[in-house]
């Protein structure tokens, strides 16, 4: 719903001649789709021209394709690419040389996530472990391979093991097989390497990063891969994993040691110039007693010659892809989805890359972060941070608060509460202490009902009240 309502305003905004809706309208990877989604929200409503940023997360193998688009006319599909891996030497090659570039956005890890009851314990795996599990030589949790690593793994035998694995061409598949063939390949052969393979038969597909949470959280027994920061945003529980120092640790320990940054070493193949070919780029199993074994770097394509696009979008396009690479709108994508964006020489290539892109006189949009005077801020193509909406902020407030609401009644759900700890209150004649607690949970329920209803109608409202003022803006216009 945040979402909704920016382009719900762009929308409804008319276009006519003096105010033409400027779109720019990207395809690719869902890892860090709600990144971009967050950002693309946030220029819209800075801008003070009616503006429209799209973004569909349909896989990094799709954005790529879309692209390159037709490969007889390379006329592309989208406005940019993106994805968690790079263009192949053979997609690259379809291009007249360095004439596409290559921008790195932000790194993050591919983890392995479960939900193998384990008491809260942690559960170890090693690479070729894994690849038998994958692939189905391994079948039950309670096998010896597995105990072996984890002695203190007390379950019921057999304890079937459920794979899943993504449904469609994917970067996330393409990282964690091509780590398992360079770890193991007596177990994970170059066949089962690719966005795209062919699993064994008693495996499941499922869609986006979104489908595979709920694939793994949905059955008991179930492992699964996904972008570290999206499987911890959604409580998943991760596998710890062996890393190439011989180190067993999570992706979220190696963050929190700069463990994703470190797999960017000098042996990891990034080439001089943003405008060659990334084919080689290898972040799998860098050495470092904190460095993650599966680091992807996540990258936006784009035509070095935007021609192809009106001079008024390939500037915000231009303007799009120069706040990725700012502080206060990569912040969500660290702080919230576990991102890491880059830093150092990288950035400042695709800075000077992004300031040097043709667009054939479209404006240069600028960001207003600290108040400017003279008319500075109050120009036609500036993002200022002094532009918000009020409505957005009442809608903050509102979820805080549902949020908090929710914590509480799960709390109570869980057991918790006030007990009766001093030992004064009431007890029975066998020295029990009488149960009132389904009381206090009754009481406390209808409190926690009510609240929830109260701003479910206030923020209704604010939706109303909002699709009112947009629509005799429109008939006054």
């Amino acid at each position: 719903m945040k979402f909704f309502l920016p382009l719900l305003l762009a929308t409804l905004v008319p276009t006519s001649s003096a105010q033409e809706v400027i779109s720019v309208h990207g395809s690719g990877t869902t890892n860090p789709q709600k990144c971009y989604w967050d950002i693309m929200d946030k220029l819209m409503k800075q801008s003070k021209q009616p503006i429209r940023l799209t973004y569909r997360g349909v896989g990094s193998g799709n954005g790529q394709s879309d692209f390159i688009g037709d490969e007889s006319t390379l006329e592309p599909y989208n406005d940019f690419g993106s994805g968690d891996i790079p263009l192949s030497q053979q997609q690259y090659d379809l291009f007249e040389p360095n004439s596409i570039l290559h921008l790195p956005i932000v790194m993050g890890a591919i983890s392995f996530f479960h939900s193998v009851p384990t008491g809260g314990k942690k559960l170890f795996l090693e690479p070729c472990v894994l690849a038998k599990i994958l692939n189905r030589e391994i079948t039950d949790w309670t096998d010896d391979e597995i105990t072996n690593l984890n002695p203190d793994l007390n379950l019921e035998s057999p304890f079937p093991i459920r794979v899943v694995h993504r449904k469609n061409g994917s970067s996330s598949t393409a990282s964690i097989t091509a780590y398992l063939n360079q770890v193991c390949s007596a177990e994970w052969p170059d066949n089962l390497v690719g966005s795209t393979i062919v699993w064994k038969t008693d495996t499941e597909a499922c869609e986006g990063s979104g489908g595979m949470t709920d694939c793994i959280r949905n059955e008991v027994g179930t492992i699964g891969y996904i972008d570290s920061g999206h499987g911890h945003a959604e409580g998943l529980q991760e596998i710890d994993l062996l890393n190439a120092d011989g180190e067993y640790l999570s992706s979220k320990e190696a963050g929190e040691k700069n463990g994703i940054l470190a797999a960017a070493t000098e042996d990891a193949g990034i080439p001089p110039a943003l405008d060659q070919s990334f084919a080689n780029i290898n972040l799998l199993n860098q050495p470092g007693a904190s460095t993650w074994p599966i680091v992807a770097m996540t990258f936006i394509y784009v035509r070095k010659d935007l021609s192809y696009m009106s001079p008024e979008s390939a500037g915000l396009l231009k303007g799009f892809l120069t706040a990725l690479y700012r502080d206060e709108y990569t912040e969500i994508c660290a702080e919230e989805f576990g991102f890491v964006p880059v830093t150092g020489d990288l950035r400042d290539k695709a800075l000077d890359q992004i300031d040097s892109l043709i667009t054939n006189g479209g404006a240069n949009w600028t960001f207003e972060v600290f108040t400017q005077g003279d008319g500075v801020g109050q120009a036609e193509n500036v993002f200022s941070w002094k532009r918000d909406s009020y409505s957005e902020l009442e809608q903050d407030h509102l979820v805080s608060q549902v949020e908090a609401l929710q914590r509480q009644l799960d709390e109570m759900k869980n057991g918790g509460g006030d007990g009766d700890s001093d030992g004064d209150g009431e007890s029975g004649g066998d020295g029990s202490v009488p149960d009132h607690t389904h009381e206090f949970d009754f009481e406390r329920d209808e409190e926690l009902t009510a609240a929830l209803i109260l701003a479910a109608i206030s923020f209704s409202l604010w939706i109303i009240t909002l699709i009112f003022f947009c629509v005799k803006f429109v008939m006054r216009v």
